[in-house]
């Protein structure tokens, strides 16, 4: 029998109260983010999100005890700072105020179309305030937590209170409690490192331009004297784009018009129309780039939200269905964004060619860690862009347009063009001379009908004649390479030597022995080359030569025999056939 000492006790007792006072740790934004993008915000689900987090809800007031139905019975449980135990106690707070977040969320976006539904949206967001309220509250009262959730969990309250008063037009409010967000956000980037600071840089990026709008709104010189001139133009540029967007009713495309009604349809079109200015004041490629980019993703939503709408129209499933038929006016809007979006998506490779081009052409150096452009690269770009035009024909309602028709078959040849002088490109890089003059000369071919094709464009002649120009240099760089390669391998194999000796090659003296000391060198003469010329028979050809020979047996005897037998037939059935067997009637 063992007997503990006084000490051991008292090693074991300080081992549990160091165990109970280790705090808690809640990387609150980083587990809300994850959540979020595995669970439907990757897409802008907010429903789905919302459904997660019911689900979530419900497992960990399970496992924590704080179930709060039984049948038709309810008892209200809430987390209090002593039943604080472990963090899914933390979480039970947090996931509640998650759930009402997502529902605001997707009532926003369903308040376009019904307003009534704001008040409902505004009731679940002042409730998703209250939760985060009391998570930090719960956290800054006690001991079990760290410093760094505390901090967390203040930064997401005021995060969720702002939003609160910024929905509700409380600007200053707004202001106060974002401004609070911001700061805490900013001090829990610079105590972590870079990589557990970027949720927290992201968080601050989206709040600051909230900040911006409720400055505006309540006039406070002090916060507008912190912004630039640029960041007022674009802050009374957004203004203006929310004014426009609600007058922006109808708009008109190939001689139809066509009803605006949905919200996000509207805003595209009008970031559309301003993309100009922007691209004009771009300074380089790579914002150019970013102008596209956003363009092109504030499509992808106008175009997804039509199609929810379009899809509760059976001409426009019988439409999908059939390939053919009516094209009606929503539907015909929903063939203008996809045309707007291949405008985009080809102004944006064009971008692109251009940066390759000039890379390629040794002109820029390429950026260090970058992938050095191939003409393989270019070629590839080429094809995309070819699809992508020969897209825009198949489109519903423009497939009898003949117009648009014949300047995209303008405009494929023009592609091929250039394609083809790439490819010839690729081909002089590998040193294949003979294939690059011949691509060489399907460019020519294909330049020529561009630049003849009706409705062909001024700059795109322009690049046709520059490139007709620069395939005749590389074409005569091409042939001269070729002929020397030739002349080369010509003069490689006459210069060619094999060693010979007095004895002659080893196979032809096999069955004699003859101590050769250049077999042991090196280059021992071992076949005759290059080989002499030898004679061998030609393929047989086989001929019937007995059938000649053979004598037929005479068969006249057999002729006769047969030729009587059908005469003795005949009479008796003409005999017989007196009597009226087989006779018609």
């Amino acid at each position: 029998m063992e007997v503990e000492t006084e000490g051991e006790v008292v090693e074991e007792m300080a081992e549990e109260e160091t165990e109970e006072v280790k705090p808690l740790t809640l990387k609150l934004l980083g587990l809300v983010r994850e959540a979020q993008q595995k669970h439907g915000l990757r897409h802008g689900d907010y429903q789905r999100y919302r459904g997660y987090c019911s689900r979530r809800l419900r497992r960990l007031r399970k496992a924590v005890g704080l179930v709060q139905g039984k049948k038709k019975e309810f008892h209200k449980k809430e987390v209090t700072e002593e039943a604080v135990k472990e963090e899914k106690h933390l979480q039970v707070p947090l996931v509640t105020a998650e759930r009402a977040w997502a529902y605001y969320m997707q009532l926003k976006f369903e308040a376009n179309s019904d307003p009534r539904k704001k008040f409902h949206m505004v009731r679940r967001l002042r409730k998703a305030a209250k939760h985060g309220n009391q998570l930090a509250a719960v956290c800054g009262a006690s001991d079990k937590v760290d410093a760094r959730t505390k901090l967390e969990t203040e930064g997401y309250a005021a995060w969720l209170a702002g939003t609160l008063y910024f929905e509700t037009g409380r600007w200053a409010e707004a202001q106060a409690k974002l401004l609070q967000a911001r700061q805490v956000y900013t001090s829990l980037s610079q105590a972590v490192g870079e990589e557990e600071g970027a949720p927290f840089v992201a968080k601050i990026q989206e709040i600051v331009p909230s900040l911006r709008y409720c400055a505006y709104n309540i006039g406070d010189t002090q916060a507008e004297g912190d912004l630039t001139t640029e960041q007022k133009w674009a802050l009374l540029a957004a203004k203006t784009k929310e004014e426009q967007a609600t007058s922006l009713q109808e708009v008109e495309w190939r001689g139809r018009r066509m009803a605006v009604r949905q919200e996000k349809v509207r805003r595209f079109l009008l970031s559309h129309q301003e993309s100009e200015a922007e691209l004009a004041r771009a300074e380089d490629a790579e914002a150019k780039h970013q102008v596209y980019e956003s363009l092109l993703l504030e499509c992808k939503d106008a175009l997804q939200a039509l199609k929810d709408e379009l899809v509760e129209d059976p001409e426009f499933r019988a439409r999908q269905q059939a390939g053919e038929g009516k094209v009606t006016a929503g539907h015909f809007l929903y063939t203008h964004l996809q045309y707007i979006r291949h405008t985009i998506t080809m102004a944006r490779n064009t971008e692109l060619l251009a940066s390759m081009k000039v890379q390629l052409e040794g002109k820029v150096k390429p950026v260090e860690g970058r992938k050095v452009v191939k003409p393989q690269d270019v070629v590839r770009m080429y094809e995309n862009m070819i699809q992508n035009v020969l897209e825009v024909p198949q489109l519903a309602g423009l497939e009898e347009d003949e117009e648009l028709a014949a300047t995209t078959k303008a405009r494929v040849t023009a592609l091929k063009a250039f394609r083809s002088y790439y490819i010839a490109q690729a081909f002089i890089t590998g040193q294949k001379w003979g294939e690059a003059m011949a691509v060489f000369q399907r460019s020519l071919k294909y330049s020529a009908e561009a630049r003849a094709a009706a409705g062909q464009e001024g700059p795109v002649v322009a690049e046709l004649e520059e490139l007709e120009t620069a395939i005749e240099g590389r074409q005569f760089v091409a042939h001269a390479n070729s002929i020397l390669e030739t002349e080369a391998t010509t003069d490689k194999l006459a210069s060619m030597e094999v060693s010979s000796t007095e004895a002659g090659p080893l196979t032809s003296r096999l069955d004699q022995y003859y101590e050769d000391p250049a077999l042991t060198k090196g280059k021992p003469n071992l076949v005759p080359f290059p080989p002499d010329f030898t004679a061998i028979p030609c393929k047989p050809l086989f001929y019937d030569l007995a059938l000649y020979h053979v004598t037929m047996p005479d068969l006249e005897a057999k002729l006769k025999a047969g030729k009587a037998e059908e005469g003795a037939g005949a009479g008796l059935g003409s005999w017989l056939g007196g009597w009226g067997w087989g006779a018609k009637k």
